[in-house]
């Protein structure tokens, strides 16, 4: 049988436009950084250092590493783009599409140039520059070693075994101070990323002459800190550990303990899952997407270590920049039962901190809205009139227009109504109120009363203790509290 080949033609991609849309794969400057350092550790490095030079027509960025270097072939291999992300790779391997040492810094910078030194002593180098690419219109990589990166390694000492990366034509990075600032911040989210790394004594991590310590994002060493232990799943012949854990209350954290546990969106923005690619941490908060999981004020303390082995990368949809995953629909509901469990506890911590336990009896009474009573032998509702902000209304100014508006309020309540939902939803199993409303509209509503509150500190005192006292508020002591603290600042 004779196979025909079909007709077809070659539609190699525009060189130029190609590493062009490769900058535009979403890396920040600590995820770029944090890909190279991936390739570092991948090659055995104790010690990556970052250093750079703001000085303008003369800016770069550098990260020298002391692992074993690369052969001429190797770095050859290295330097060009992709490779297949299901083959076997090592557990020390923290790479996977073969595009981030190139996609990574092309993000940042026009030009990217590789030295390396293996255990021979041979110097090989490798240049990507993305305007030479766009006036060849070739994948054409320059292999001879330019006069500025041969000035730059002589001052930076790189005369031993080791890779040093250079950044330049740093477009999308600045000069400066402002060059400066990016590269320091970066420096402490990589404290957090590697943070594993650091503290078992396996990364010598420095950025400028600076050290990084670990940040450990969980507290483990605080009293308060609750470790639910360790869960293991099986997914396709790989183990994946989970680990969840509530921190302290933060009335319960110093100042830095404060700052290990933030970032840039604060400890809000730090909740939710923090999944390890390898001891290597790849996402640091969010819910992965999980339906019904969203960041609020009363989970911001439920943080849940996840451990993925490198080989899972598939089934757990890395991404290129390794700071996207989703787990595997066979685990999730596993996943996300663990997750509602450790949000519930979060909110726990919240719902009881600083709930009275010293008042009395008549002092720390709530002050309930609805009032039932009877009249001719019929059970009738009213609001109460003694609550503080109620009375504090109706004696006021308007105080009989705002009688009024109580009776028509009373007058039109649908009690036949709300009684034959409760009957109905009874007879179809379904709960017959709901649970209580969503923590986060309940202090917008709390914030809202309280901009409408009387500027005399003395009338504004009284009513703000009333309503800390009313319900919904009462339920939530401590969020209302971190309110009126935010509000007094």
């Amino acid at each position: 049988m004779t196979i025909v080949e079909p007709a077809g033609e070659l539609l190699d991609p525009c060189a130029e436009d190609l590493i062009q849309s490769l900058r535009a794969f979403g890396y920040d400057l600590p995820t770029a950084l944090a890909d190279l350092i991936d390739n570092s550790i991948t090659a055995g490095a104790r010690t990556v250092r970052i250093l750079h030079c703001s000085d303008r027509g003369n800016t770069w960025v550098g990260i020298l590493d002391d692992g074993r270097g690369m052969s001429e072939n190797e770095l050859r291999d290295a330097m060009r783009f992709a490779r297949n992300p299901g083959s076997e790779r090592t557990t020390e391997d923290l790479g996977r599409f073969g595009l981030g040492l190139k996609t990574a810094s092309l993000s940042q910078v026009r030009r990217l140039t590789v030295l390396t030194r293996d255990q021979s002593g041979t110097l090989s180098v490798r240049t990507w520059d993305i305007d030479h690419v766009a006036e060849q219109r070739r994948w054409r990589v320059i292999t001879e070693l330019d006069e500025h990166a041969a000035t730059i390694a002589e001052e930076l000492g790189f005369t031993r075994q080791g890779t040093l990366v250079l950044w330049r034509k740093t477009d999308r990075l600045g000069h400066g101070q402002g060059l400066s600032r990016r590269i320091n911040e970066a420096g402490r989210e990589l404290s957090l990323l590697f943070h594993r790394f650091i503290e078992r004594g396996k990364l010598n991590l420095y950025v400028g002459g600076r050290q990084l310590s670990p940040m450990d994002p969980y507290l483990r060493r605080h009293p308060a800190t609750q470790d639910r232990g360790f869960e293991d799943l099986e997914h396709d012949g790989h183990r994946i550990r989970l680990n969840p854990i509530v921190l302290p209350h933060p009335s319960r954290l110093s100042r830095s303990e404060m700052t290990l546990t933030t970032g840039p969106g604060g400890m809000q923005d730090r909740q939710g899952f923090y999944v390890y690619r390898g001891d290597r941490l790849v996402v640091a908060g969010g819910w992965l997407g999980l339906p019904g999981m969203h960041k609020s004020q009363t989970t911001r303390l439920a943080r849940l270590a996840v451990d993925v082995p490198p080989g899972a990368d598939l089934a757990w949809e890395v991404d290129v920049r390794k700071s996207t995953v989703r787990p595997p629909s066979a685990l999730e509901e596993r996943i996300a039962e663990i997750a509602r469990d450790l949000r519930a506890r979060s909110e726990r911590v919240f719902a009881y901190r600083g709930a009275p336990t010293s008042r009395s009896r008549t002092e720390r009474e709530l002050h309930t809205v609805w009032q039932q009573v009877r009249r001719l032998g019929v059970s009738e509702y009213v609001v109460n009139r003694d609550h503080p902000l109620v009375a504090a209304a109706l004696s006021g100014p308007e105080g009989k227009a705002f009688e009024g508006v109580l009776h028509m309020i009373e007058s039109t309540l649908p009690v036949d109504a709300i009684s034959q939902e409760l009957v109905s939803s009874t007879k179809l199993g379904n709960p017959a109120v709901k649970n209580d409303p969503d923590v986060e509209e309940v202090l917008a509503t709390f914030r809202s009363m309280l901009a409408g509150l009387p500027r005399n500190p003395e009338t504004r005192s009284v009513l703000m203790e009333a309503l800390t006292r009313a319900e919904p508020f009462s339920k939530y002591p401590g969020l209302v509290q971190e309110v009126i603290e935010s509000e007094e600042i």
